[in-house]
């Protein structure tokens, strides 16, 4: 929706000049305001309420600026009798009654600042709005606009999080004091949880009544995301996910939908089937190809809008598919995987639960006595090591080859604080807290603000994600199942059944046929980050099986060479 902005001065100059940095995330109007402590600033892509410019907020010295969707905001009008029209009214409103609880009233996206005698941050529960911050008293809605506070220093630590997760993790970022406040949590001068999911198993549910509710907690939370004044279409891959989000949308009023393909690589495109569900659900139906040349000749500006390297290569058709849409605002799929157990990976660490071998301790010394430096080894380590086996659907780097590949030392990435013992409900746990919130929610907000779009994600929404955590895991199940149940009603079943491909594209045999990976190496010989020989390793037989881990070192190597040299 905007871009926020806000210093513990009064300072209109500064603030102004961090917001032009920021005007792709809207140019309808810019606002800065200050009390009698800070300044707040605001950039406004314009939504809802269109014509109404009240932000920064300021009333009896309370001053308040918010990115994002309230999309409860009439029904807190309603219930609490507030004689008032406007989100940021009622954000105002509610922090005068409640407090920092005004946070758990309100149903929606957001980065939301409050100075009242202090600076307050609030992030939603997912982490769909960014919000960065330095304990110094800056914020902003992201990491470029702070930086010319500070000089530029690398957070080995979070850097260690990267090559583990593709990102790093909040309250890290990979620059050393700038933080980015972690989903559902609020900033008070320490960072404090105000939200967090819950796993409360409900045994009354049944397949068929699953079913239903999950049917009506998705058109619900659909009807909830066509909140605003513009026109919202709907990104459509031809997996399930996402038509199914466009179906049910076109049940409402002809939509717009967008795809993207890459000729030539008829294994990695998917537009035929987006066509498939265009025609069946007879959408205004756009396709976007994408080429090497597209790849390359955007891939600064992807950098520069990424703002801090996020090893996911989705980033980059994503970005250039936004830049072909001509609307404000499009509805995305994202979530349904993580949610119904989608990857075919998650039923490989489920059969862990099952699986009862004796002798466990000597196989664990037998692992460990011929190494390997592959993904299933250390899997199989763990699992006979009686270790916690899954750690998130993304990891890349093990400890034991981040350990191997970074010259500089760093704190071991800490996976435990996002292990509950729910057993398969930790898998989506664990996902939703690093896979979600710091790879593709960053993707939607960055890739499609970058072009003044706001991505909203339907199956992201908080009652039905608690809807899921108290799902039986037979009921439940895998393979999305309950998912395609309720697609029946809905798509066709050639597209319901179609097996599953992922975001892919062929960047990797790109990079090799403009012998781009000798980049590593060369950025590696003027930073000295990395270990060398491990480094022409990964390269040597990266194709065989250190794709994710060859990107990974790829993008920081471009990140730092523009970064720093």
């Amino acid at each position: 929706m905007c871009a926020i902005f806000g210093i513990c001065e009064i300072n209109k100059e500064k603030v102004k000049t961090a917001l032009d940095i920021m005007l792709h995330r809207g140019a309808d109007f810019q606002g800065v305001k200050n009390n009698s402590k800070a300044t707040f600033g605001f950039n406004r892509l314009a939504i809802e309420n269109i014509n109404i410019k009240n932000q920064p907020f300021l009333k009896e010295d309370i001053l308040i600026v918010f990115n994002g969707e309230i999309y409860n905001y009439k029904n807190l009008i309603y219930e609490y009798n507030l004689n008032v029209n406007t989100e940021i009214e009622v954000i105002y409103e509610l922090w005068k009654r409640f407090g920092v609880d005004f946070v758990k009233k309100i149903d929606g996206m957001f980065a939301i600042a409050i100075f009242d005698k202090k600076l307050y941050l609030f992030r939603d529960e997912f982490g769909k709005k960014p919000l960065y911050f330095t304990r110094n008293g800056i914020f902003s809605s992201e990491i470029k606009a702070i930086l010319p506070f500070l000089n530029k220093e690398i957070n080995f630590d979070a850097l260690a999080e990267y090559l583990a997760y593709n990102s790093s993790i909040a309250p890290n970022t990979i620059y050393k004091g700038i933080y980015k406040l972690p989903a559902g949590c609020f900033y008070d001068g320490e960072i404090k949880r105000w939200y967090d999911f819950e796993r409360v198993e409900n045994e009354e549910w049944r397949v068929e009544n699953a079913k239903n509710e999950l049917e009506k907690l998705l058109v619900n939370s659909i009807k909830k995301r066509l909140q605003g004044e513009v026109e919202i279409g709907s990104l459509l891959s031809g997996g399930v996910d996402s038509s199914l989000i466009a179906s049910i949308l076109s049940k409402f009023k002809k939509i717009k939908t967008f795809s993207i393909g890459y000729e030539g690589f008829s294994n990695y495109d998917e537009r035929k089937y987006a066509k498939i569900v265009a025609d069946y659900i007879n959408s205004e139906h756009y396709e976007i190809n994408y080429t090497k040349r597209d790849f390359f000749s955007h891939f600064e500006n992807v950098l520069y809008q990424m703002d801090e390297p996020i090893a996911d290569s989705s980033f980059f058709p994503a970005n250039f598919l936004a830049s072909k849409i001509p609307l404000k605002v499009v509805l995305s799929g994202e979530g349904s995987d993580e949610l119904f157990l989608g990857y075919r990976r998650y039923e490989e660490f489920l059969g862990f639960f099952k699986a009862f071998i004796p002798n466990k301790k000597w196989l664990k010394k037998y692992l460990e006595r011929y190494p390997e430096d592959i993904k299933e080894w250390e899997v199989f380590r763990r699992f006979f090591a009686d270790e916690i086996v899954f750690r998130g659907i993304n990891e890349t780097f093990f400890q034991r080859q981040i350990n191997k590949v970074l010259k500089v030392k760093a704190k071991e990435v800490d996976y435990k604080r996002f292990v509950k013992g729910w057993r398969s409900f930790d898998f989506t746990y664990f996902d939703l807290k690093v896979w979600l919130a710091e790879v593709l929610l960053m993707k939607l907000d960055k890739m499609f603000m970058a072009h003044t779009i706001e991505a909203r994600s339907p199956f992201l929404d908080r009652d039905l994600v608690e809807f899921v955590f108290s799902l039986p895991e037979n009921v439940r199940g895998t393979k999305k199942f309950l998912v395609k149940e309720v697609a029946k009603k809905y798509l066709p079943n050639e597209i319901i059944y179609r097996r599953k491909k992922g975001f892919a594209y062929p960047f990797l045999e790109w990079l090799k046929e403009e012998n781009e990976l000798r980049l590593i190496i060369d950025v590696n010989r003027k930073s000295k980050i990395f270990n060398e020989e491990y480094l022409k390793e990964i390269i040597k037989t990266g194709h065989k099986r250190y794709k994710q881990h060859l990107w990974t070192l790829y993008l920081f190597s471009r990140w730092y060479k523009k970064e720093f040299l």
